[in-house]
């Protein structure tokens, strides 16, 4: 799995919260699309911000950046605070983040700093796909 050290400013991330267990996480995800869709958004990232995650409940946002979510109702948002992070491309689909997160918990060389992990989907205007990538925040 290739990785990459990548250096953020801090950003906001406004979306639909949950906090239960993980199996309610597509639902979270169909809300922000059908939101999305119908306010006529045009996010070519969206994110998947793992807060916390205790005795398998989850405290998780699906969400987009902050200025893009104006006509979201009900929502959550959370702060990414600036840092760096290693990031990963998911391979194998959303079956295969818990695997990819596991991995990159395991690299050589690295110190997990005290912030939450996210997935970032990249999804460029006018592509029909998508693309996963895992981010753990470091040292």
């Amino acid at each position: 799995m290739e990785t990459c050290i990548v250096e953020v400013e801090e950003f906001t991330v406004k979306g639909y919260g949950l906090k239960g267990p993980l199996s309610e996480i597509p639902s979270k995800w169909d809300v922000l699309n059908t939101e999305i869709a119908e306010e006529g958004i045009v996010a070519e990232e969206s994110f998947g911000l793992c807060l916390a995650m205790k005795d398998g409940e989850i405290h998780y946002i699906a969400g987009v950046k902050s200025n893009l979510a104006k006509g979201l109702q009900n929502t959550e948002e959370a702060v990414v605070p600036a840092g760096k992070f290693i990031v990963a491309k998911v391979e194998g689909g959303i079956h295969a983040i818990p695997t990819a997160f596991n991995a990159l918990m395991k690299t050589d060389g690295i110190q997990l700093r005290n912030c939450f992990s996210f997935e970032r989907y990249v999804h460029p205007e006018g592509s029909k796909g998508y693309d996963i990538e895992v981010w753990l925040p470091i040292e």
